[in-house]
């Protein structure tokens, strides 16, 4: 491990013997950069094809327990490389480390544009870089993908280190994900997303792929039923039904990325027409009367409002 001052951590969680088709295209692309790769996934059998591609590429494979989702994986695989030492010595296996790049299956990346995300991170005068940000309970980077310069690496395994895992993913977005954000703030860490958007960039996916990368979930259509009333309470009720597939065809897959690696709906057409119905209905008439009582109510106790949603 030494001998690596550029490592990518790559989590996945998936639950069938061989690698998807895009998680395979990510990690093959990556190992074609001066990263060290590491696919960080639950332990599980693999098939022989994708032992194989995990052999020809080069790549690390780390099997670790389903618990405290990327952040989790993240801190058990870095945990124990800091505490392995070196061959010749008492020197933290982690301990020539420059680069860190930090990300995992939710997104999607259909263009092969790793090389120029780096370049611009690079070129940033910031220390961690992400693609997007969100300002969902306070600003922050999203960490679905964090390039980390050396000044950052100190505030970010103390973070990991320090901050127990989380049991839901509600929880690990706020204490994990938010809170690396924060600790970056308190360590005076200079933060930027490449694609910063006008709102919350997961209603904003139709001008980020041009970037050649999506959510996986907006491809599956996979939210809950709070999700998609936030979609509507946010006026993002087009963007929660779209048709994103079409869409990243349109802005044009790689030649090696296949049109089958997409993932799909996990909803049927029946359902999915049954939610447009009350969909409809909550954004005409039940969030407008909600919205009203809700003012009303705050009016009533003289306490302020706060959210774009209220306005």
């Amino acid at each position: 491990m030494s001998e690596y001052k550029k490592i990518a951590l790559y989590a996945s969680y998936q639950t069938g013997k061989d690698l998807p088709g895009y998680v395979r295209f990510a990690l093959s692309h990556l190992a074609r950069t001066d990263f060290h790769v590491v696919l960080l996934t639950n332990e599980r059998e693999f098939s022989q094809e994708s032992l194989e591609f995990i052999a020809d590429n080069d790549i690390e494979l780390f099997l670790t327990q389903n618990h405290g989702f990327d952040f989790g994986m993240w801190h058990r695989y870095l945990k124990l490389k800091v505490n392995s030492p070196v061959a010749n010595g008492t020197q933290s296996a982690m301990g020539s480390l420059d680069r860190l790049l930090v990300l995992n299956d939710s997104i999607v990346y259909f263009q092969d544009n790793f090389e120029k995300f780096f370049a611009e991170a690079e070129r940033s005068n910031a220390d961690v870089v992400s693609l997007t940000r969100s300002d969902e309970f306070c600003p922050h980077l999203q960490s679905f993908f964090l390039y980390l310069k050396q000044p950052a690496l100190g505030a970010f395994f103390m973070h990991l280190f320090e901050t127990p895992e989380q049991e839901s993913f509600e929880a690990t977005v706020r204490h994990m994900e938010v809170g690396l954000s924060e600790k970056f703030i308190e360590a005076e860490v200079r933060m930027e997303a490449l694609f910063p958007t006008d709102c919350n960039p997961i209603f904003a996916y139709g001008e980020l792929l041009e970037q050649g990368f999506i959510k996986r979930k907006l491809l599956q259509r996979r939210f809950s039923f709070n999700e998609k009333k936030h979609f509507i309470r946010m006026g993002a009720k087009d963007a929660l039904n779209t048709d994103y597939a079409s869409l990243v065809k349109q802005a044009g897959l790689a030649p090696d990325f296949k049109e089958e690696w997409l993932p799909s709906p996990i909803d049927s057409s029946v359902k999915h027409k049954a939610d447009l119905v009350w969909e409809g209905a909550f954004d005409k008439f039940g969030w407008p009367l909600l919205r009203t009582a809700i003012k009303a109510k705050y009016k009533l106790l003289g306490r302020p409002l706060e959210g774009d949603e209220y306005k």
